[in-house]
């Protein structure tokens, strides 16, 4: 864990509301100078706090369906496993996949055009491993809301939310268009110069379709990916199953996890479980405080749940290129 100071907590802050501010619009919010904020970036992407710059782009405007894949390993060896993780990191249309330790031992994020890919996938990969899974569980993401890190500043309530997968709602987008996402999605600072001169449009052009990106709910938002080991946190994935419960209830409950400062992603899923959200915290025992409050304010309705530790992601891409 690498010992950051308030500005860098700030500035961390900012890069994952929105990472592609200018230098001088952060630098005005934590008064700093340019060449300051310019030097502390530089920093963080040296001592590998951080590991990439994203756009986040809502692939169910794009008219693609987001699937969620949890597996667990039988009668393998760690080079069998990781065979079948380079396996999966090739498949284009997999475009998140992290180690786990509790219920499942892999998960992935899986973006596809049609039920057709996604079983083609599903194919060759039973055909090759089968015999090496004991579990198989696939569902649907229908929503997945993200929030910013509000816990680097030690806020108490987050009050911001970014919606980046929807049910399928195909927008027509020309081919620019796909091309500037295509640059965006693993680089949110790429400057409009830089854009222009690669895609051989005027910096005029790429202003104004980005713009329309933004407005069509295209482009949701752009954050960081960091290095949460070297920030000192861990990554948790919690399930609940709810009883007893109305609309209401149920609303109070999803109005908690948005405003809850640690938790940053809330899952809604075809075929899961009713509450599945994902927590970043410095220990378990921070987790374990998270999920008491929550079972203290609504024992009424939560039946039952489970937690999963995510300790190591092997591929992480907002757009299935």
């Amino acid at each position: 864990m690498l010992d950051l100071d308030l500005k860098d907590k700030k500035l961390l802050f900012e890069l994952d509301t929105n990472s592609r501010q200018t230098y001088k619009e952060i630098a005005k919010k934590i008064r700093l100078s340019k060449d300051s904020i310019a030097y502390r970036i530089k920093r963080l992407q040296d001592l590998g706090i951080i590991k990439q710059f994203q756009t986040i782009i809502n692939v169910g405007k794009l008219g693609l369906i987001s699937f969620r894949l949890y597996l667990k390993f039988e009668n393998t060896t760690p080079e069998k496993e990781e065979e079948i993780i380079q396996f999966l990191k090739k498949q284009k249309i997999v475009t998140w996949i992290v180690s786990i330790d509790g219920n499942y031992d892999l998960g992935m994020w899986i973006v596809a055009k049609s039920i057709k890919e996604v079983n083609n996938l599903w194919t060759e990969l039973l055909n090759k491993y089968n015999n090496y899974f004991d579990e198989k569980n696939l569902t649907i993401f229908t929503k997945v809301s993200y929030f910013p890190r509000t816990y680097f500043l030690d806020n108490k309530l987050n009050n911001q939310e970014y919606i980046f997968i929807t049910e399928p709602e195909e927008i027509k987008l020309t081919k620019k268009d796909i091309d500037i996402l295509k640059l965006l999605a693993s680089d949110s600072r790429m400057s409009v110069v830089d854009i222009s001169q690669k895609l051989k449009i005027t910096a005029k052009t790429v202003v104004a379709r980005i713009k329309m990106l933004e407005k069509n709910k295209i482009i949701i938002g752009y954050r960081t990916m960091f290095d949460l080991e070297k920030l000192g946190y861990e990554y948790y994935k919690v399930h609940m199953n709810l009883h007893n419960t109305t609309n209401e209830k149920q609303k109070s409950l999803r109005q908690y996890i948005k405003q809850h400062p640690n938790i940053i992603y809330d899952n809604e899923v075809l075929g899961g479980d009713d509450i599945e959200i994902e927590i970043q915290v410095k220990n378990s025992i921070e987790l374990r405080n998270i999920l008491k409050d929550i079972k203290t304010k609504y024992s009424d309705i939560i039946k039952n749940y489970n937690h999963m530790l995510f300790y190591k992601e092997h591929k992480y891409v907002y757009f299935p290129i």
